[in-house]
């Protein structure tokens, strides 16, 4: 079952495509380094995955929303495994057999995963929602099974492809463990339970997936650079932060409103832009731990493990917001994914010299970050004027619009971007088309907004 008072979104399963599309265009138009060349033939193969899956979530829908025949439905069915078929066989050095078997196989694998989701979450996702969650995963799992591969082949691996290749393995070991989870119901009792978690981690920093061990090559990256250090502290400062937040919150005992829940939102400004201008790597890696431990405390509260269930159940309560509707804490997952996805999209996100892509990476922190915290705050404190059939209000969107393109024009200011006629343009653009689908849309703005302005700021 769909989250209830929420349209079903399926405009949502089109932006991932787009958002790949957009991403492989910048990066065939921009000077790369010779690292990020190697990843275009991967890049190809994800956008053909990713048009797949939206044209297989477009069928279920069309198949679920009219009536039809059985021939018709039949044909509908095919429809999805046949295109990918054909998109894989435009791509150079594939076979017809090897683009066929492909394009079904991943298409029906997308369908399972897709109903397995809606059905194990009921009134979690919209049918949108959903589709963007599990075209992430199945687009992850291959790039991640591309990328693991690739680096066991003799040839040069920087320290980014190093910890890269942990980070992807270290999340597929978590998928799985999930997994297991969900199948073997005694593992959800306490001791099972922590001795998984235990046996997760000894492997993910001691599994000969690098060399040196993870463990040992993650430390060598974090000790090499002072001002990666610095960055280090600055972060647990903030983590320090965070946890004082919730636990003044929880001390309330109250519900928190729009205004407590944005401190989250700046929070994670003050994560994102020091990252991304100073240490883009660091922050990658960053980015799939935090991950990481958000599906760890997640399961800790769902599956209600002393000592720490009770109070993340307590904090999640406390914080949730009115599209966390189900019993998985939505919001909180959007807000880490929306900012990241940019920096995940992009074919290569941190080059060794210079970024030309780092206003595109800036997408979820501008539209998230920035301007959905201005508009909640504007528009909940003088908002006056709504718009029609919303909620939203007209000075809350202008808020959004203003506080993107003064942070744009306060980073080109200080020196960190360098803006020309048309990244201004596209800025705006993208402001103000964020800004509207901010004030309309019933989905998870965390999520969403994120796609559509990096789809359209990448125009530039």
């Amino acid at each position: 079952m769909p989250r209830p008072l929420a349209s079903n979104g399926s405009w949502l399963c089109l932006l991932l495509p787009l958002a790949l599309a957009i991403s492989y265009l910048h990066s065939l138009t921009t000077t790369a380094s010779a690292e990020c060349n190697t990843s275009n033939a991967v890049h190809r193969f994800l956008i053909v995955i990713a048009i797949g899956t939206c044209v297989r979530t477009l069928c279920f829908l069309l198949n679920a929303c009219v009536k039809t025949g059985t021939l018709v439905k039949s044909a509908i069915n095919l429809l999805p495994g046949t295109v990918t078929s054909l998109c894989f066989a435009l791509l150079p050095g594939t076979s017809w057999i090897l683009s066929i078997v492909a394009g079904f196989l991943i298409t029906a694998l997308y369908q399972h995963v897709y109903l397995c989701v809606l059905r194990g979450f009921p009134r979690t996702f919209t049918f949108g929602e959903a589709a963007i969650l599990v075209q992430g995963l199945i687009i992850f799992l291959l790039n991640a099974a591309s990328r693991i591969y690739n680096y066991t082949m003799p040839a040069t691996v920087t320290d980014f492809g190093q910890l890269n290749a942990v980070m992807q393995s270290a999340l597929i070991c978590l998928l799985l463990v999930c997994v297991l989870l969900a199948l073997l119901p005694r593992w959800r009792k306490p001791v099972p339970f922590y001795l998984l978690m235990g046996l997760l981690a000894v492997g993910v920093t001691c599994a000969p997936v690098t060399k040196p061990l993870p463990l040992i090559a993650l430390l060598r990256f974090i000790f090499s650079d002072q001002k990666r250090l610095y960055i280090m502290v600055f972060y647990l400062l903030l983590v320090a932060l965070t946890c004082a937040t919730v636990s003044w919150q929880l001390g309330n005992s109250t519900q928190a409103n729009t205004r407590v829940r944005k401190i989250f939102h700046l929070l994670i400004v003050l994560v994102y832009v020091p990252g991304l201008v100073y240490q883009c790597a660091l922050l990658y890696i960053a980015s799939g731990i935090a991950l990481a431990i958000f599906v760890v405390l997640e399961l800790i509260r769902l599956l209600k493990m002393p000592p720490f269930g009770a109070t993340l159940a307590q904090a999640f309560e406390s914080f949730k917001d009115v599209k966390d509707a189900g019993e998985l804490a939505l919001t909180p997952f959007c807000l880490l994914i929306g900012c990241s996805l940019p920096l995940w999209l992009t074919s290569c996100p941190c080059p060794t010299a210079g970024n030309p892509s780092l206003l595109m990476l800036l997408s979820g922190i501008l539209s998230v970050g920035v301007g959905d915290t201005a508009a909640s705050v504007v528009g909940s404190k003088f908002g006056r004027n709504k718009w029609k059939n919303s909620t939203r209000s007209l000075e809350g969107t202008v808020a959004f619009v203003v506080s993107i393109l003064l942070s744009v024009w306060a980073l080109e200011f200080v020196g960190v971007l360098t803006m020309t006629q048309a990244k201004w343009f596209a800025t705006v653009f993208a402001a103000l088309n964020s800004a509207l689908v901010e004030a309309f849309t019933d989905q998870v703005d965390n999520l969403v907004l994120p796609l559509v302005f990096y789809i359209l700021v990448g125009l530039a």
